[in-house]
Formats: structure tokens, C-alpha cells, sequence
């Protein structure tokens, strides 16, 4: 006992001695953390002493965030860490050791959005769906949720739309006429009338892509700052498809009247349909999307990937091909029924069906079967009607449903009452041609057999049509080629519930990998479908607050109290319409076919996605960061760099096409006025409306010198001696005239002076012109008559005048009349041209005359 006794206090020993000496060094939680990643910056908060903060300031390896009398907050990297506290820089450092639940912020993480929200990574600013609209059409939102409130406590959802209220003359919307709208000032005030009561899955869905995480700063959405439209779907209404476009159209409208972009979250579909984006909800929906840029419609491809097979695809050739199914003994639509939903393109509805029954076993033997028909017959009529006998005994009544639907060729089997169930009930084709069907127990339907006998035992099975898996995504708006489909990976591995429990989803698929139920494409045209794949499996999210005052459901809650555990393509479809919020704020003007192209061109992927694009992830993970710096170009500013009093111009710099600069002038020319010492710089918009900031140029106050003065006595123009002169003639620098004076020769010319400052500003002069004896602009005080003379000149002053002077044109004094007699006689002078200086009250002016 003694010796184990000592090797104790020895261990302690050692312990105390590795702590003094190297503080945090040796814990295991930072240990563990240098040898996974030792060079990437993590958040720390060090130990805030004399001093450290100026030093922290001068590391470029470290950002400093916060400051506390306790605690400096960092970003740094666990390597600098370990250095800067063996060199004793650091004293303390503060690392927890956590076992993270990721909760909604996963997903932020998986597909790079924080660093949109933060404005890094290259953006040009943060964007966070601000001024930008999503519509959710859903099962409903409890919009008492903090998270769907802003911090001024207002409500963040605009409208409410709840198509299940029955209709109301003044709150039913036209043109619709169904179900009853509230307003956001109904939300604030308390008195709406809808609201998520029995389900939580429209509230999750949009707290994933909305959610602020005000109710306790966790689970935030993609696109935190956007607002909000509800629609609250009825399921159980006639052609549901079709209220489900209205609702987009509502959507739209609204945001149209806003001025504002907006997506359309779609987590609701159906797996029966046409597949092929050309339903008459898809039409409407494309036409939506067409009539004008920023609409994008995101939608849930679906959950079936893991029903099994209930899709049959078969090219149809001269051997007879035929599937199997069971009956149902309760199925959806009666027990013991079979129903099967086929479609074909018109074109390639050229086949020969009947319907027949066999042994489900032993020979395997067919016991009855109807006459083959051309697929088109009975197009237009009433439902052609059939039976089955095996002999005398009815086996089976038949009703089948054939018609044609925009270029579409749809029919419904439908076994109404099936007597005998013992058999499997066969859909035989032959001839040519093409056609998909959709049925089996997971729709609530019968089930496609795919256990099948040997071609020993029933040579006929050679031409067995078995069941897949593929084209298991939700049909209509899911299948139309400008939707964006969206597949479900798994978000976490689990989460640790309100009972204090750890949760972890049953399932051998790892985190980032596509959910087994996931639906796969493609849709009936062979279209990739999904489009993209996002984080949705076990996603936590904002909840009903009825739901959160069941202590019964804590297993769903997770440990803060305020949301709730759900999955699937539901809620794998926000996210990517969150992200696509973004993506119009920072683009307003774009369509959703630049989206899309964007989307796909910037998903990244895996060991997970293997080749894309593909029907599983489409074409890969979406990528918010890279989606929007897709959309980045440059824009510089081009101007002086000091004012040197007189107006000059900053002028865009681009090499894209923009529709709209504003300036920080709040000038909208691709230009701006610069008209005092200052910072100039523009926001700019492409095409698309996608947003550019401009750097910014920062114009000094230069040394302006005072504007130069021309002085004339005779041929001699002077100004004052300012420090750099330099003199010029019609424009054109005289070399080595920089002194305060220049000896003219008249002529027709210009003379100007320019003072230059200490920083390069140039004041000028006006402009001399000896010619017409007066300054540029200056008017004539005087006239001269006869010109040309032989004799004698009258001059005409509105001044008194003080003296006369006349010069040849080499610059030569001729004459020279101190008086003030308007007379003066150039008889004497040779023939030819000379120049008259009159000077009168200190100003004076030049004229030509001419000696005949």
C-alpha cells in the first residue's frame, strides 16, 4: 500500500510540476485539437495582462475580436497558441472541451454559410437575406416562435394564407376565392386566425431557412434578416397541385408589390403524377418564373428512396413484357384493389395492353386474361370497363382510365374489386413504344412482385419487367427543369435531447452522405433530378410552442428548449431556398435560371457523391460561399488625387456591362462630381442587379496658388512673382518662360501664365490676345475710324484718354502721345500693318490699324 501509495503522490507531483511549468500546454482537449489541425485559426480567449493587448494588435497572426478586463478574445491558430505560451507571451489561454451539438448551425457549416452571413471568404459585404421574400407553402408556422421575430418585436411574416379556412367575403383572396389571409398588423396585433396547430412540419421548414435564432441565439436559418409569406396548404383539397400554384402566384404578387425578390419553398408533393415537369401546376409555375427575374421556386425531391420499387420502366418491343402485382386487402382506395398510374408521351403510347391474372405459385400458370388493346382506345369516352374469369368465376372487375393531357398519354388501372386475391394480376404490352408507371404498398396501394419464378419453371418470365428504384422523386413543379429539386444528406449524428439524453438518428448512413430516403431520379424525360443535395436529416429547428410545453415530446427537443428534431428532404429543401435568398439579395435582378446554372457550377463534392451530375445528388452539395462569389466582378474608382478648387470628375472603372451605379454622392451617373476634398466611391449592379462596391478614392485638399494677373506695358506682359510660373502661347508652353515677365510679340495669339502649387495644383490666368487689344472676354471700350487710313485716326472712348501708342509687328515703339486728344495722325508711317495701345484709367486695350 505504501509503494502504490507513492507512485500516487508522484504522479501528482509530476501533474502540479507540468502545469506550473507549461500552463495549458499539456490539457488533453488542446493536446487533441494541435495534433487534428494545428494551423487553421480557431476562436480563443487569453488572459488579459499588462500589456498583451498592444502586442496582440501587432501579431498578423492573430485577429483580436473583444476585450474584456478579464479576457482577450482571438482568432489564432492552435500552433501560435502553443509557441506564444512557451515563449511566456501568453500566460493563460481558455479552450473547453465540448461535445458540440451542431443543431441547425451544422448545416450553416456544411454548405458555407456562415461566411456569407460574415461578409468574408471575398464577398463584398455580408448578406443575410435582407429585402429579400420567402414564401413557405406548408403545413402552417406558429409565428410566436422568437425566432420569427425581429429584434424591434415585430412579427418578420408578412402574410398568412391559410387555404384550409373556410371562405370569408372579406378575408378570402381574390381571385381565388378559397381560404382566408391575415396580415402582418393581424400577427402583431393578435388576431390572427391560422396558425400551425397539429403538425410541426411547416414551422420547422421555415425555421431552417428563416430563423433568426433570437429564442436563444442557436439553430439560426440560411437567411436570418429575410421575410417571411405563409401559405398553409389543405391536402385534402380537389386538384391540391393546383392550390399549390396558386400559392406561388400569391407569393409572387406580394413580393412584386414590394419591390422585392423572392423564393418559393416547396417541402410538400405528390409521387403519382406525370413526372415530366408538364402538369398543368408546373405550366403555371414555369410561366411564373418566365414573366420575370428574381423568382426561384426550391423543392423537396421527396422521401421514397428507401420504399422499395414502385416504379416499372419499360421501351416496349414485339415480345410480350408483362409485371406482376398483388392485391391489396386494405388499400387506399379499397380492400382488395390494385391501382397502377401509367403515362406515356403521346408519341410513344403505340402499344398493346391487356391485363391478365396467374398462379401465384407452382406452374406459375396464367388462369385468365382480357383481349390486348391499343393504347389510345377509349380516349374521350367513359372509363372502359373489364373483367376477369377464369372460366366461370370472376376473378376480378377492371376499370381503366385512358386520356390524353397536354401532349400526354395517362392511364389508370384500377382494379375495383378483386374476388379472388390468390393470384398475381398481370399488365401485359407488346408492339413498340415507351411507358412509366408508379404504384405499390408505400403509396398505400398493392404491391409489384420481384420475387419471380425461373425461367425453367415459367419460360414467359424472360420477359419480366421488374420494379425499380429510380424515378422515386415527387412528381409535377419536382420534375419541371427550371424547379430546383433537392436531395436530403444527413445534417449530424445525433443531438442531445431536453431529458439530458443523447439522440442518435438509427441509420448506417454517415454525416454528409445521402439519406437512404432520399428520392432519385430522374424524371420521366430523363432529366436530372434532384437538382442539388443539403443538410436535412436530423436538423433542429424553431418548434410550435405547443409543442414545446409537452414534457411527453422532450425526446424530440433538443437541450435549449426552443427546437425541434426533424428530416428529410423537408427540411433539406430551406436550406437551398435560404441559400438562394441570399443569392437575390446579393443579385436581385437574376432569374432562377442563373441561380441554377450557379448552383451547379459551384457545388462541390465528395467521397460520398461520387461522379455528378447523377440521380442521387444531383450535382453535388450546394455551396453558398462559392454561389455568390459567382456573381462577383470588379468595379474601381478612376479620379485625381487631390482637389485643387475647379471641378473635376471620379469616373467608373469596369469591365462588365452595369444597369446602375450609386454613388456615395448619391449621384446615379457613371461619373461624380468631385467638388471638395473628400472619399468618393459606388455601389454597382449588373444585369443581374448583383451588388459591387467600388474601392473608395480619397481626395486631398491640394495647395491651390493664387490665380495669376496679367499686367500690359507695351510689348511686356508681367504677373507677380509666384514661386513656379510658366508662360504660354496659344496653349503651348514658351520654353523658359517661367520668370514674372514675357516680351510679346503682337500677333494673333493667346497668351496665358499658369502658377503651379507646392502639391500640383494649377491656378491660370485668362488669356491675352495682343491681336485684338484686349483680354479673352474683355469688351471693347474704344473704336477707331477710318481703318485702314492714309492720314489721320479718331478714336471713339467711353474713357477719358490718358495715352496713345503705335507699334509695328516686330513690337517697336513708333509712337508715343501722352494726351488725351482722341486725334492721332500716322501720315508719316509706311504703308502696312501696326498695333494701337490706348491706356485709359489703368486698363488698357490693343486694336489693329492699317496704313494704306
Amino acid at each position: 500500500m505504501a509503494a502504490t501509495r507513492t507512485k500516487l503522490l508522484s504522479f501528482l507531483l509530476f501533474t502540479f510540476l507540468a502545469v506550473t511549468v507549461s500552463g495549458q500546454q499539456q490539457n488533453f482537449r488542446f493536446k487533441a485539437q494541435l495534433e487534428k489541425d494545428a494551423f487553421t485559426p480557431v476562436s480563443f480567449a487569453v488572459k488579459n495582462t499588462t500589456g498583451l493587448l498592444e502586442k496582440l494588435l501587432k501579431e498578423t497572426a492573430v485577429g483580436v475580436k473583444s476585450v474584456t478586463p478579464e479576457w482577450i478574445y482571438i482568432q489564432a491558430s492552435p500552433d501560435w497558441i502553443d509557441k506564444s505560451q512557451t515563449s511566456g507571451l501568453i500566460e493563460q489561454f481558455y479552450f473547453e472541451l465540448s461535445f458540440p451539438v451542431a443543431l441547425n448551425d451544422s448545416a450553416r457549416g456544411n454548405h458555407f454559410v456562415d461566411q456569407v452571413h460574415a461578409g468574408t471568404g471575398g464577398l463584398p459585404s455580408p448578406f443575410t437575406g435582407k429585402n429579400v421574400i420567402i414564401g413557405y407553402v406548408d403545413q402552417g408556422l406558429d409565428y410566436t416562435h422568437p425566432d420569427f421575430i425581429d429584434s424591434n418585436g415585430e412579427s418578420r411574416v408578412l402574410y398568412y394564407w391559410d387555404h384550409s379556412a373556410p371562405f370569408n367575403a372579406v378575408r378570402t383572396p381574390a381571385p381565388y376565392n378559397y381560404g382566408q389571409l391575415w396580415h402582418k398588423s393581424d400577427i402583431d396585433a393578435g388576431t390572427c386566425g391560422a396558425q400551425e396547430e397539429t403538425t410541426a412540419h411547416g414551422t420547422t421548414v421555415a425555421g431552417s431557412g428563416s430563423g433568426n435564432g433570437r429564442a436563444n441565439g442557436t439553430n439560426k436559418g440560411m437567411a436570418p434578416d429575410s421575410k417571411i409569406i405563409m401559405v398553409e396548404t389543405d391536402l385534402n383539397l380537389p386538384n391540391w397541385t393546383l392550390t399549390v400554384a396558386d400559392a406561388c402566384d400569391f407569393i409572387f404578387k406580394k413580393a412584386d408589390s414590394l419591390g422585392m425578390p423572392a423564393v418559393v419553398n416547396l417541402s410538400v408533393g405528390s409521387y403519382l403524377g406525370s413526372h415530366d415537369g408538364n402538369d398543368p401546376a408546373s405550366i403555371l409555375m414555369e410561366q411564373m418564373l418566365d414573366t420575370q427575374p428574381g423568382r426561384i421556386i426550391v423543392s423537396a425531391a421527396g422521401n421514397s428512396g428507401a420504399w422499395g420499387k414502385y416504379h416499372v420502366g419499360k421501351e416496349v418491343n414485339a415480345d410480350t413484357s408483362f409485371t406482376w402485382f398483388q392485391n391489396n386487402p386494405s388499400g387506399a382506395l379499397g380492400n382488395n384493389t390494385i391501382y397502377f398510374d401509367l403515362w406515356s408521351d403521346a408519341g410513344d403510347a403505340t402499344w398493346n395492353y391487356a391485363l391478365a391474372a396467374n398462379l401465384p405459385g407452382g406452374t406459375f400458370a396464367q388462369r385468365a386474361t382480357t383481349l390486348f388493346r391499343p393504347a389510345p382506345t377509349g380516349i374521350g369516352s367513359t372509363p372502359v370497363r373489364d373483367t376477369l374469369y377464369n372460366g366461370t368465376n370472376r376473378i376480378a372487375i377492371l376499370e381503366l382510365y385512358p386520356e390524353m393531357i397536354d401532349g400526354n398519354y395517362h392511364l389508370e388501372v384500377y382494379f375495383s374489386h378483386v374476388d379472388s386475391t390468390a393470384y398475381n394480376f398481370s399488365f401485359k404490352t407488346t408492339g413498340s413504344g415507351h411507358y412509366d408507371l408508379w404504384s405499390g404498398t408505400t403509396l398505400g396501394l398493392n404491391n409489384i412482385v420481384t420475387t419471380v419464378p425461373s425461367a425453367g419453371v415459367y419460360p414467359p418470365i424472360a420477359h419480366y419487367i421488374q420494379p425499380d428504384t429510380l424515378q422515386s422523386v415527387v412528381s409535377s413543379w419536382n420534375c419541371s427543369e427550371k424547379v430546383v429539386s433537392v436531395g436530403n444528406l444527413r445534417n449530424r449524428y445525433g443531438h442531445i435531447d431536453r431529458n439530458g439524453d443523447q439522440y442518435v438518428q438509427p441509420t448506417t448512413v454517415a454525416v454528409h452522405q445521402i439519406s437512404l430516403g432520399s428520392s432519385k431520379g430522374p424524371s420521366r424525360h430523363g432529366l436530372i433530378k434532384p437538382d442539388i443535395s443539403a443538410s436535412g436529416d436530423v436538423a433542429l429547428s424553431a418548434s410550435p410552442l405547443w409543442l414545446l410545453a409537452n414534457p411527453g415530446l422532450n425526446s424530440l427537443i433538443d437541450s435549449g428548449g426552443w427546437h425541434v428534431r426533424n428530416g428529410g428532404t423537408s427540411m433539406a429543401s430551406p436550406v437551398v431556398a435560404g441559400i438562394a435568398a441570399l443569392y437575390l439579395e446579393k443579385c436581385h435582378n437574376a432569374s432562377y435560371q442563373s441561380f441554377k446554372n450557379e448552383m451547379a457550377s459551384t457545388a462541390y463534392t465528395d467521397g460520398f457523391t461520387g461522379t455528378v451530375p447523377n440521380n442521387a445528388y444531383g450535382y453535388g452539395k450546394i455551396h453558398a460561399l462559392d454561389l455568390l462569389l459567382g456573381s462577383n466582378y470588379n468595379v474601381s474608382v478612376n479620379g485625381p488625387a487631390q482637389y485643387c478648387g475647379s471641378q473635376d470628375t471620379a469616373n467608373v472603372v469596369t469591365s462588365v456591362v452595369l444597369s446602375s451605379v450609386l454613388w456615395n454622392t448619391e449621384s446615379e451617373n457613371f461619373y461624380t462630381t468631385i467638388d471638395s476634398a473628400g472619399s468618393y466611391s459606388f455601389a454597382a449592379y449588373n444585369s443581374n442587379g448583383c451588388i459591387a462596391y467600388s474601392d473608395t478614392l480619397v481626395v486631398i485638399g491640394g495647395d491651390i496658388p493664387p490665380v495669376p494677373v496679367i499686367t500690359v506695358v507695351g510689348t511686356t506682359l508681367s504677373t507677380a512673382d509666384y514661386p513656379n510660373l510658366q508662360w504660354y502661347q496659344d496653349g503651348i508652353a514658351v520654353a523658359g518662360a517661367t520668370n514674372d515677365t514675357l516680351v510679346i510679340i503682337p500677333g494673333a495669339a493667346n497668351y496665358t501664365v499658369e502658377a503651379t502649387g507646392t502639391t500640383g495644383c494649377i491656378s491660370s490666368s485668362e488669356a491675352y490676345n495682343p491681336s485684338a487689344g484686349l483680354f479673352e472676354g474683355e469688351p471693347a471700350y474704344f473704336t477707331v475710324y477710318p481703318n485702314p487710313s492714309a492720314g489721320e485716326l479718331t478714336i471713339l472712348s467711353e474713357k477719358v484718354i490718358d495715352s496713345k501708342m503705335i507699334f509695328d509687328i516686330q513690337g517697336k515703339c513708333l509712337k508715343n502721345k501722352q494726351d488725351s486728344s482722341p486725334e492721332i495722325d500716322i501720315s508719316d508711317l509706311s504703308p502696312g500693318s501696326y498695333f494701337l495701345l490706348i491706356t485709359s484709367g489703368g486698363s488698357s486695350g490693343w486694336t489693329k490699324i492699317i496704313k494704306n
